[in-house]
């Protein structure tokens, strides 16, 4: 009787053991994101038809995401729950849209009162969340680290691409910088007249320029290093007037 005891006991710490295992290198969202995106240049383009009809591999993310608990996540290092926070962010948004497609722009999914990022739709650390709670509460003020407004997206052509890969905490700088030099580049969002010395901006670094100010003392501060070339070109380019460019809120969809 007592062996059948510690025998139950040892199954049921293992089983325990295995329900807080999570997969750091997140294989099944990088997977998902291979089948179900299209990289078109500097956007990324998503079927979220097909994956309306394939809601299997979708909701077993979400299940995913979702199991995880506070306690694990804690033990982590600092760039594991960065990553995990940021891909956790992109899977609810694709949950968002996939849930109510079809759809023009996310911001069909607001009312008057209420953003679609304040709605709670999901659940993290068994707790009930919303988009803005993740990207507001749990990454902004905690991590301090102003290239996450590069890698959370929301599902509309005028924002960062979504990455084609998962983010993961060994590689996470590199990707970081990476998804914001791709951004940058997309003179349809971003672009600096140099003859003129107008530097024509994506609304982002309207929104957030405390955290682009916190980080390098100014958004051209920030910005210089990549978008200006030489030192002399630096120096001109922190001289240079802001104009803020129109958002584009439409869908960032494709059924290709």
């Amino acid at each position: 009787m007592k062996l059948n005891t510690v025998v139950l006991g040892f199954f049921f710490l293992a089983r325990l053991a295995q329900a807080e295992v999570f997969d750091l290198s997140f294989k099944d969202w990088d997977q998902w994101l291979k089948t179900y995106t299209k990289v078109q240049g500097p956007v990324t383009l998503v079927n979220y038809k097909k994956a309306q009809n394939n809601r299997k591999s979708l909701d077993s993310l979400v299940g995913q995401f979702e199991g995880v608990s506070k306690s694990t996540f804690d033990s982590w290092s600092e760039k594991d729950r960065l990553a995990f926070l940021i891909n956790a962010y992109n899977v609810f948004t694709i949950k968002l849209i996939v849930d109510n497609y079809p759809l023009k722009s996310i911001k069909d999914l607001g009312s008057l009162f209420k953003s679609p990022w304040k709605k709670k739709f999901f659940k993290l650390f068994g707790e009930d969340e919303t988009l803005d709670g993740i990207e507001h509460e749990r990454i902004r003020k905690k991590f301090k680290e102003p290239r996450i407004h590069f890698a959370v997206v929301c599902a509309s052509k005028g924002c960062p691409a979504l990455k084609g890969e998962a983010y993961v905490g060994s590689r996470l700088n590199d990707q970081l910088e990476e998804s914001l030099r791709n951004f940058l580049k997309d003179e349809t969002r971003n672009r600096w007249d140099e003859k003129n010395n107008v530097l024509y901006l994506s609304k982002i670094f309207k929104w957030y320029a405390d955290d682009f100010k916190n980080a390098a003392g100014s958004e051209l501060a920030f910005l210089a290093p990549r978008m200006a070339g030489s030192e002399a070109q630096e120096k001109l380019f922190n001289q240079a007037k802001i104009e803020f460019l129109d958002y584009d809120w439409s869908l960032n969809e494709t059924q290709e």
